[in-house]
Order: structure tokens, then sequence, then C-alpha cells
């Protein structure tokens, strides 16, 4: 992010402050400031002069009038003072106020040069008693004279219109003559002149062109042209022409060239993020989002400052779920173009959503097309950038390329905006149930290639978020060497007791799917004998035998269906899973889950899976009927509720025991079992009984 160029940023990140001095000059217009320093000494002032410096809002024009005030108060013959046209409130205070000021700051002795001590006391002790002299007056903008004021008192207001009147032109003429006199000049800034409403403005401008004529005072004025014309022009006189009589110099904040703004952009925010833990940045995207979507959001120097006074908040408030690129983009877009952001949320889907190769010449929607409308009117040329860098699956809405749903995972790993789940968090802030956090998932894909490091973190996960992290795992199993794949594939699998079983909604997968997607993803990055022979290994590993089934379901495939594994291989394994399970122990299989399809599937090609010993035991019974117990969902048309319902594999069952009557003897025995304490009882296998009453009474679901 750094270009490694030598500037300072301090004052970047103190807010909307203007520089003070050349020091903090990030844009390097000392130079500038110099040159109309020095017209300002050198333009004649013997009639008083005024100068302008112009500019549009947070162009600059405020850092570059107190670089040329510095450049100013270093020359001896020039009495800088600054008039804040603030601290007045109504039109009968603006001229005394202004003379006010103008003496105090002249009466200062400690601001004072040397050369002009002696004569700026006299002419300040001049201008406080003219400034006294108009006390009671009270300026009535387009009238082009003095009246009396509403609030002022009769002695005022006589004084005004008699015996008086040439008191004060006596003392103009005197302070003129003083004024003449004196070997320097004076240089009267003021600012902010465009953030005074339109009245104020006027008033101010009237007072410049009354007190303007004062031999070596020069005003240098700094306002946005645009926003004073328009509160000068009037019925009768524009404000352009108002402006031409009174200004004697004018120039223009220049432009800011982009080249200009990029380093001060950069550095500021290596500035700004220092010491906030940001997670990694996309080296790759990096220059792509900086040059072509966050830099020319940008003209200005003050928008610039906004930008890197809210980065910080955003990127601690986010923790490293989002990708610091995106975050950056989208901060700029925020603080550039704030209607434009109040539309994500609104447009998720929208900006999200994938096509498949059967929607790719589908019509856009109203929806679809307000948006594009909306986002692209908002944006003053910017919308196509956006959508291109941050959101390419809206590109399709612009007439660009199509992203399917296999992006997604990539675009998740990589913690962007694109994925729906990752712009969620950035709209909300909020991880939803059953999501982890990126540290979490970091956590475990460091140990990825560690059987034993990879087994202890995923141990520490808590389970609700274990099979999000899992499944989150799969973006980085597909280029994991040849050597680290069975550690990796091993500590996967002893995952497997901690998952839930079987679909828990109407269109979701079985939860061992968690493990077995990840496993699947690590074994297909091998081929050749590598693959039989990583099965084979990760087989034996596994202690359970519902682990060795699942195992043999994504690798060995079925009759219409090439496996991973060789037919010799799967065959060879399936005969070690049917020895396996006739040596196991009845408490060894009574603690298996799955245990009818673990037997099921074993046996397929035995005549009698009766004939199996340890289905005699209650403890077996037990786990085969709690096992045959599957959650059916369904869901009406036009509804949004889902309905469950549990079944038994009754077929299996009857199956395994070699009819409805062995069935029946097992579960009598069973029921004795339950009675002599020899089993204990459970829920499950309560309502595990209770649908086998029902099953053999005739009962069937209806689907």
């Amino acid at each position: 992010m750094d270009d490694g160029a030598s500037i300072n940023v301090s004052s970047l990140l103190n807010g909307d402050d203007p520089i003070e001095d050349a020091s903090e000059d990030l844009l390097q217009r000392a130079g500038l400031a110099d040159a109309f320093a020095a017209e300002i000494r050198r333009t004649s002032a013997k009639h008083g002069a005024v100068v302008a410096l112009t500019g549009k809002w947070g162009s600059g024009k405020t850092s570059l009038l107190n670089l040329t005030s510095s450049a100013l108060e270093a020359a001896d013959d020039v009495q800088v003072v600054k008039f804040n046209p603030w601290f007045f409130s109504g039109t009968d205070q603006l001229m005394r106020f202004f003379f006010d000021e103008l003496a105090g700051q002249l009466r200062d002795g400690r601001g004072l040069k040397d050369k002009l001590k002696s004569a700026g006391r006299t002419v300040a002790e001049r201008l406080g008693k003219y400034s006294s002299a108009l006390s009671p007056l009270k300026f009535i903008p387009g009238a082009g004279a003095v009246l009396g004021g509403a609030s002022a008192v009769a002695e005022g207001a006589s004084k005004l219109l008699g015996e008086e009147q040439e008191t004060i032109h006596q003392q103009r003429v005197e302070l003129t003559k003083l004024l003449a006199d004196l070997p320097g000049r004076i240089v009267v800034f003021i600012d902010d002149i465009d953030r005074l409403s339109q009245q104020e403005i006027r008033d101010l401008f009237r007072l410049v062109r009354l007190t303007g004529s004062f031999p070596n005072i020069v005003y240098v004025l700094c306002f946005d042209r645009s926003v004073v014309e328009t509160a000068l022009t009037d019925g009768t006189v524009e404000g352009s022409a108002y402006l031409e009589k009174i200004v004697k110099i004018s120039m223009d904040v220049p432009p800011l060239p982009t080249q200009a703004l990029s380093p001060v952009i950069a550095r500021g925010l290596v500035e700004a993020l220092d010491g906030i833990n940001t997670g990694p940045l996309d080296e790759a995207r990096w220059p792509d989002v900086f040059v072509q979507l966050i830099l020319p959001m940008f003209s200005t120097i003050r928008d610039v400052k906004r930008y890197l006074a809210s980065v910080p908040l955003t990127v601690r408030s986010l923790r490293a779920e989002v990708s610091l690129v995106d975050v950056l983009a989208l901060e700029a877009l925020r603080v550039r173009y704030p209607a434009a952001h109040d539309l994500l949320p609104a447009a998720v889907d929208v900006l999200t959503g994938t096509t498949s190769v059967y929607q790719r010449n589908r019509e856009q929607t109203p929806h679809d097309n307000a948006f594009v409308e909306d986002f692209t009117r908002l944006l003053d040329g910017h919308a196509k950038s956006v959508i291109r860098i941050l959101f390419p699956a809206a590109e399709r809405l612009f007439g660009g390329s199509t992203y399917g749903s296999d992006w997604v995972s990539t675009w998740e790993r990589e913690r962007r905006v694109a994925c729906r789940k990752v712009l969620d968090f950035y709209l909300h802030r909020q991880l939803p149930a059953g999501r982890a956090p990126i540290w979490c998932v970091d956590h475990v894909v460091d140990r990825i290639g560690d059987e034993t490091a990879l087994t202890e973190a995923l141990d520490q996960v808590p389970e609700p978020l274990l099979d999000d992290v899992l499944k989150r795992l799969v973006p980085y199993l597909r280029d994991v060497p040849e050597n680290q794949v069975l550690p990796t594939a091993t500590a996967l699998m002893r995952q497997l007791p901690r998952v839930r079983l079987g679909s828990s909604g109407m269109y979701s997968a079985g939860g061992e799917w968690a493990v077995l997607s990840p496993v699947n993803a690590l074994l297909r990055t091998l081929s050749g004998d590598a693959v039989d022979r990583t099965v084979s290994s990760l087989f034996h590993r596994i202690a359970s035998l519902y682990g060795r089934v699942l195992l043999l379901d994504i690798t060995a495939g079925g009759s219409n269906e090439q496996g991973l594994i060789s037919e010799e291989t799967a065959r060879s394994l399936r005969q070690q899973l049917c020895s396996h399970l006739r040596a196991a122990r009845p408490e060894d299989l009574a603690g298996e889950r799955m245990l009818l399809r673990t037997v099921v599937v074993v046996t397929a090609d035995t005549d009698d899976p009766s004939s199996l010993e340890s289905l005699t035991d209650a403890r077996v019974v037990t786990r085969l009927l709690e096992s045959a117990m599957s959650p059916v969902h369904s869901q009406t048309m036009g509804s949004v509720a889902v309905r469950t319902q549990k079944r038994l594999f009754w077929d299996s069952l009857v199956n395994v025991f070699g009819g409805e009557a062995g069935l029946a003897e097992a579960v009598a025995s069973l029921r004795q079992s339950l009675d002599d304490g020899t089993v204990e009882s459970n829920e499950e296998l309560t309502a595990a009984l209770a649908l086998y009453e029902k099953y053999s009474a005739g009962w069937r679901p209806r689907f």
C-alpha cells in the first residue's frame, strides 16, 4: 500500500484542519503561496487594494491562505491581520466589529513588526476612535449610505444627522493620512466568506467596498466564487460584475492532478491503519482497486481527509472479516457517494446473485433495472468500475460477464463482498448464528497438513460453529501438497462424531457432508496409484465402522458411477469392513452412529444379514432401532412452513432381522431388557419403539 513517498502526512489525520506552515505542505503549494505573497506586497495600495483567492469547497483555499500568510509574516514591512466574519451577528455589529478587531490586533505590540510598531499603535488608536464614532450607526444593505439604526438612541441619531457627521469625516481624513504615511502595509485576511449566509456575504462585501480605499491596506478575501456571485446577484446587478468592481487581483486555487493525490492517499492509509488488525491485504488486487476505483473518486484534499478520518473506525468494526481492499474501496464509496452506498442493503441479491448456465439469457427484472439506473445516476461515471471490481456477479446487468455459483467459495475465501455472506457482515456488522469468526477459520487453516495440530484446532471449535468452519475449509484444500493429504484427511474424519447426521431441512445436505466435502476435495487432488494408497491408509485410520462406510461412499463409486479408487481396492475395503463388523463386540456396535445403514451396506452381498451373532444383543437392537429413525421434511407449495415427521427405515430393519417375525422377537427381547434394567431407556429409544408399534400395525407415513 505504501508507495515509498517520503512525505509528512500527520496533518491528514487531524480531521479537516487546514495546514499552518510549509512543513505540512503535502501538495507542494508553498511555491505558489510565495508567488501570491510577493504579488500582494508588490501591488499598488495607494488607494487600498482587494485581492481574492478563490476555489471550490475542499480545494485547499485556507491551507494556501495560511502558507501565504506565513510568507508575508516573514517580511518586515507587512503586518498581517486576520478577521473572522463569523464572530458578528447582524449587520449593525459588522462595521464596528471590523474596526475594533483591526485596532485590537494592531494595538497588540507583541505581534507588531519593529518597523511598524510606532505608526501601528498610532493607527490603532485612531481606528479605535473611528470605531467609537460609528457605534450608533447601522449599515443598511442596498441603501449605499449610513442611516440611523432602529436600535440607536435618539441622541446617537441626532449626532449622525447633525454636528457629529463632520467629525466622522475628519476622523476618516486623519486616518487616511496616517495610513498613507505607514512605512509598510497592513494585509487583512478574511476567510470562509462562502460559508456565511447570503445577507452576511452582501454585508461583508459592502463593508470592503466602503473601506477598501484606505491606503496601504490590502484585503485578501478567500471564497468560492460561484457561491459568492450567487449571493451578490440581485435584480439589477450580477454578482460577477459586483466582484469585478471590488477585486483588483484574483487567483484561483489550481485543481489537484490525480498523481498529486495518489501518494497522499497511499501514505495516509498507512498511517491511519497503523496498529489496527486489518487482516491480509490482497497485493494482487490492491493496485487495480486503488488506481481504478478509489483514486478517481477524490479531487480535493478535504475529501481525502474525511476519508482517512473515517477509515480506522470502519476497519476496526469489521474485525478483518472483510477483505481490506474491499473495505477501503467501499469506504471511499460511502464517503464520496453516500446516496449510492445507501442502495447496497436493498440490492444484496442483485450484487451477489450468481447465474447458472440456464439463466444466462434471462431478462432483467424491474428491480434489476431500477438499481442499475439509480446506481449509475448517483455514481457520476464510477458505477461500472465499482461493479466490475467489487461485485462481479452483477456485471451482467451492465453488459459484462456472467459468473456461476462455483465462484462463491473463492470469493468467500478471499473475504470479498462479492460473496453474500461477507457483504451481509459488512452491511450489518453482525455474524449470523452458526457463522464462525474469520480468526477461527484462519486458526484451523494455518494447521492444514499437520495431523496433530489440525485435530487440536478442530477440537477447539465450538460444535455450533464446526459445520461452518469445515465447509469453509474446502477452497483451501484444493492446493494441499500430496504429502499433506493423508494427515489432513485423517484429522477431518476424526470430527465425524461431532457433526449432526442426516438433513436438517428441506434442501439441506446431511450433516456428515460437512466432513465429507473437504475430505472429498482433498482426495480429488490426487491421481493414479496415490489415490488408492491414500484411501486405503485413511480407511484403516478411521476408528468407527460408519466412518469407513462414509469414506467408501465418496470414493468407491456405484453401479453407474466411476469411483476415485479402483474396483479392486473398493472390493478389498468392503471385505475388510465386513470382517470388522462380524468381529465387533456388541458394546462397540452399541456406540456406532448410523448402525442400521452400516449393517445394510456391509451385508449387501450377504444372503442372511440376521446371521450376525451380535444382532441378538439388546444393546445392538437398541442402536439399530434408534438409527432406523429419520426425519422427513415436507412443505406445502406457497408456504414457508416446513413440517418434520419421523419415520423408520422399516424395510431395512425387517431385512436385517430376517423378516418381521425376527424383528418382533428382537423388540420383545429388548422390552424385557428394559424391564429388568439391563438396558436404560432414553427419549430417542422411546420414540423409536412408538414408531415400531405403528409400523407393525400397518401404519405408513404419507409423503
